[in-house]
């Protein structure tokens, strides 16, 4: 409150009614004020107190410090955003702070953006101005759960694209790369991120920015679709021709409009410095586009690596061999799309047969027939220089290509990696795949054969033969035909296989997590009410579970342990699901650390959580004396996970600060959840502290000798005897003694009693005598 209402309040009784009334009423609102700023200090004290996220706090303290002002709808933009992900964003950021774009003499105001609940349909809002590649997967019907009918509006991933994609266009650039990538998984419907006329102020916000990068190496804008009409040129195109350091140039599955398409062709034909090309996922329906391209390609001095994977070319088998032609002298082509006919095939199958610079092919999406695989065949026992081969989409079915003799086999013996995902592998051609992995010529180190209809007799051969592999360090059998039938291939395989260091075996719905739940039934039994053992059932592990725990962590015992595989980082469902731990061992083995630390991380993880049973002491005694320092080790470097396996799993123990700890408990890395520490794993780790403390006693206990005490003899001096005291006469001038004297059972201190009268305690002093 300031001084003048203090005043004014002092002079109030002197004044009259009506001065009285207004200087009251003035008075009344100025400590009105002032409540609501105390209190509204005290709510902002509170939300940063809370679980608002740290990058929220940082944008509004740029708010308050900047003239960059945002709507306000940041802090709704961040609902699903969790505190670990925004502590793991910032972290990023405060790494490579100098690797950004300084703020200072940036004029550029931040325009607004909308939450994922903001994103709809709007009354009178026709469906086309929402424009995507995915055409009616954007829009939806939805049900009311109020009035039970139907409504259309946008479906829940295009609301996530849209909110995700307008905050990473107004998001900080690093000086030396641009990139703007929206990734979509494979159960997503969608594939490119739509585009809105509201969201064209943060592609401009976005354009401004490229012009402040000086020595931009990188540009890629990549599952995004761009505003229409001439903005790729007028806003792009014009600011990387004055950059003249510029490497790679990526917009791939961007929608490119065809007069921007001709602007980029142009563009390439000037440039100088480019070294990698894709425009991938875009249909160039202009025959004279595509003759330009040819041309600029094969003039280009630098280019070295072109993407042009699922792009339409208009004009035919003509305008292929064209392309071929400009690409001879590339280390890496990728090319194909669906309209390929069976003579562009085999221009690319004589292609692949001529002399070439290329290190690295792929043909994408364009079918190959009968006659077409007996050119492809020939053509990859004449390349000399081939080493990463990709046939994706080829409606292939295997062995078409790999076949055993032993010119195809020597051909194939210089590949590194190998892509055949999206045709199709019966049992004969997983019979010659794993006759030409086991062969002593194979050299490869990454073998991708993701939905290719392979079955569990196909993988129960292609699996043993990895036993003799040395070289392979990635293999992906996801989303294929597989089931429990070939847990014991796999599990075989982990064992004996120590090379093997990515195994993918996601989308395989067959593989089952829990292959019986347990239930429990309650009934009566012999007259006396309780559990039903014959109606109920055991849990049963489904293949999934037999994975982890028979080939990666083996919790029987210590030994188990130590000799399962420590190497093969495997992939099934990504999460822990009943207590599997598939998540958390999958994370210790691709950590790029010894395999003694990988086993120590298990050790702590299973005497936790998992088998109890090896709290034993006696589970110890095989260990020798000069490894128990390791075991001290493990408890001295907080006990659980954070300052031994850290990043790895949670913590166990509690925060024992009541005052920092959180009622919403710890943030849990591997599920992506808040948990709390049970009271098992507080009980699991005071019995670990229990064991391990029961050898700290010993070196005290024989520190102390033969436990016979030792008492020295030494001479008791006498007592002197004390001097008679002089007696006193009557009339002495000192004498103080008898000041101090108190008669025997006197009271030397007072009381504190009760007064009737003054219903009080009152303390009375003690008597003087």
């Amino acid at each position: 409150m300031n001084d003048a209402t203090q005043q004014s309040e002092e002079e109030a009784p002197r004044r009259s009614g009506r001065e009285r009334k207004q200087v009251i009423s003035v008075y009344t609102e100025a400590k009105r004020a002032a409540v609501a700023a105390e209190r509204g200090k005290a709510v902002n004290n509170h939300h940063s107190r809370s679980g608002r996220s740290t990058r929220s706090r940082k944008r509004k303290q740029e708010e308050e410090s900047d003239d960059n002002v945002f709507d306000g709808d940041d802090e709704e933009d961040n609902y699903a955003s969790s505190d670990d992900e925004d502590r793991q964003s910032d972290a990023a950021s405060s790494e490579g702070e100098d690797d950004f774009i300084d703020d200072e003499g940036d004029t550029r105001v931040i325009p607004s953006t909308r939450s994922m609940y903001q994103w709809r349909l709007r009354e009178g809002e026709q469906t086309n101005s929402y424009q995507s590649v995915d055409g009616g997967k954007i829009i939806g019907n939805h049900h009311c759960y109020f009035t039970g009918g139907q409504y259309t509006n946008l479906t829940w991933n295009a609301r996530g694209a849209l909110s995700t994609g307008q905050k990473a266009l107004v998001s900080k650039q690093r000086k030396r790369s641009i990139k703007l990538e929206r990734v979509f998984g494979h159960s997503s419907n969608l594939s490119q991120v739509p585009y809105h006329p509201d969201m064209l102020p943060c592609y401009e916000y976005f354009a401004q920015g490229i012009q402040r990068h000086t020595s931009l190496e990188t540009f890629k804008i990549i599952n995004y679709h761009l505003p229409p009409s001439s903005w790729l040129e007028n806003n792009i195109l014009s600011t990387l021709e004055n950059i003249h350091t510029l490497r790679a140039l990526e917009l791939s599955n961007c929608s490119v409009s065809a007069d921007d398409l001709s602007s980029l062709v142009d563009y390439i034909a000037k440039n100088t410095t480019l070294s990698t090309l894709n425009i991938s996922h875009t249909n160039i329906e202009s025959e004279d586009t595509a003759k330009a391209l040819a041309k600029a390609l094969k003039k280009h001095p630098a280019i070295c690596n072109v993407n042009l994977a699922y792009c339409s070319l208009a004009g035919g088998s003509a305008i292929v061999d064209k392309i071929l032609a400009a690409c001879k002298s590339c280390d890496s082509l990728k090319i194909g799309h669906e309209d390929f006919d069976k003579e562009s095939v085999a221009l690319v199958a004589k292609f692949i047969g001529k002399k070439n610079s290329l290190s690295s092919f792929s043909l994408t999406g364009a079918a190959i027939d009968n006659d077409n695989k007996k050119l492809l065949t020939d053509a990859l026992v004449k390349n000399k220089t081939i080493e990463s081969l990709s046939l994706q989409s080829n409606k292939l079915q295997l062995p078409g290509i790999i076949r055993n003799t032993k010119k195809i086999t020597k051909s194939l013996s210089r590949l590194t990696r190998l892509d055949l995902s999206h045709n199709s592998l019966p049992l004969t051609g997983a019979k010659m795949m794993a006759s030409f992995v086991e062969s002593a010529e194979c050299k490869l180190i990454t073998l991708i054969m993701s939905n290719n209809h392979l079955t569990t007799k196909g993988a129960n051969v292609l699996l043993p033969a990895l036993k003799k592999n040395t070289t392979l360090q990635q293999l992906d059998l996801s989303r294929n035909w597989l089931n429990d039938q070939c847990v014991p291939a796999v599990v075989d395989m982990l064992r004996n296989n120590s090379t093997l260091l990515k195994f993918d075996l996601t989308g395989n719905k067959s593989l089952k997590t829990v292959k019986q739940r347990a239930v429990s039934r309650w009934g009566f039994v012999e007259g006396q009410f309780g559990l039903d053992e014959s109606r109920s059932t055991p849990h049963v592990d489904g293949g999934r579970a037999k994975i982890v725990k028979d080939a990666l962590f083996d919790t029987t015992s210590l030994d188990s342990i130590a000799a399962s595989n420590h190497t093969c980082a495997l992939s099934m469902t990504g999460h822990n699901h009943n207590d599997s731990f598939e998540e958390t061992i999958r994370r210790i083995n691709a950590l790029d650390a010894s395999e003694g630390i990988k086993i120590r991380y298990k050790l702590v993880l299973a005497l936790n959580h998992v088998n109890t049973d090896l709290y034993n002491p006696r589970s110890f005694d095989s260990i020798p004396l000069e490894l128990m320092p390791c075991l001290l080790e493990m408890l001295q470097q907080g006990i659980g996970y954070n300052g031994f396996g850290k990043d790895i799993a949670p913590k166990t123990m509690p925060n024992l600060d009541t005052k920092k700890s959180s009622s919403w408990g710890t943030w849990n890395p591997l599920t992506r959840k808040r948990e709390k520490a049970s009271s098992k794993d507080v009980e699991s780790l005071s019995r670990l502290y229990e064991v391990i403390t029961s050898w700290q006693s010993l070196p005290q206990l024989f520190a102390r000798g033969p436990g016979v005490s030792v008492t020295k003899l030494t001479k008791t001096k006498s007592k002197s005897k004390s001097k008679p005291r002089k007696r006193r006469k009557f009339g002495d001038e000192s004498d103080d003694e008898d000041d101090a004297w108190i008669p025997k059972g006197a009271r030397k201190r007072g009381q504190w009693k009760w007064n009737p009268q003054t219903r009080k305690r009152e303390y009375s002093p003690p008597p003087v005598y």
